[in-house]
């Protein structure tokens, strides 16, 4: 990649680099005061690289639940990434498959609101996308890091968690909306959540819910896609 390509991918990550910095630290801090040593948070931000699942699983190390269940939680939260990759897919066909295992890796659901917004509203390129992911992937490995070293000389409250999950999913939310259509997945999330908690009293309705209202949005997203196509042909 070009020096230019991390510079434009810098300018319009920056933001989001700002807000991962207390998060991670937040993220780090409590998964050692659950037992996560620092080299394992180290692992975990390299290879899992998710913000609500890295919170989700040091609240499970917690309550003693079992390492099959938390892989388990971690892959249904998780599986959201399937439905943004297959959207941002049109944009790289041209880029070879190792450009795009490094891609997906690196993406979360903040470099993926921003760089489908740049795609599709400005002149992006997939190399400037791969900046944009991958400095947000690195400052979130660095902060959970520093915050796992930080966490090893302070003792943390453990019910503190439930604010700063509750604040990194507004921040989330926040962040991601960028078109009316995000405004409305929002919405559809939110009220299949209270459906189906009231249906099924668990919290596996929460993940049900985000995966129904990820699938919602990919539908209507790609029908407006093949209605502007049509269009544009006649």
């Amino acid at each position: 990649m070009k020096r230019k390509d991390w510079q434009e991918g810098f300018k319009i990550i920056f933001p989001v680099m700002l807000g991962y910095i207390p998060l991670g630290l937040a993220c780090g801090m409590l998964l050692y005061d659950s037992g996560f040593s620092i080299s394992a948070i180290l692992l975990m931000s390299l290879i899992v690289f998710a913000g609500a699942a890295q919170f989700m699983a040091a609240s499970m190390v917690v309550i003693g639940s079992t390492a099959p269940t938390i892989i388990l939680m971690v892959f249904f939260l998780n599986i959201r990434h399937l439905l943004m990759s297959s959207s941002l897919s049109g944009f790289f066909k041209k880029s070879s498959i190792p450009f795009i295992l490094l891609f997906s890796h690196t993406l979360a659901d903040e470099a993926y609101a921003i760089n489908y917004n740049q795609f599709k509203n400005h002149k992006w390129t997939d190399y400037q996308a791969l900046a944009t992911n991958v400095l947000a992937y690195l400052t979130w490995i660095v902060s959970t890091t520093v915050g796992g070293f930080i966490g090893s000389a302070l003792t943390i409250d453990i019910t503190i968690m439930n604010y700063v999950l509750i604040a990194m999913f507004i921040a989330l939310l926040i962040n991601q909306l960028v078109s009316k259509l995000f405004v409305v997945v929002g919405l559809v999330a939110g009220l299949l959540s209270v459906g189906l908690m009231e249906l099924l009293h668990h919290n596996i309705a929460l993940v049900i819910a985000a995966i129904l209202a990820s699938l919602f949005g990919y539908l209507v997203d790609k029908t407006s896609e093949e209605k502007k196509s049509k269009e544009a042909l006649l």
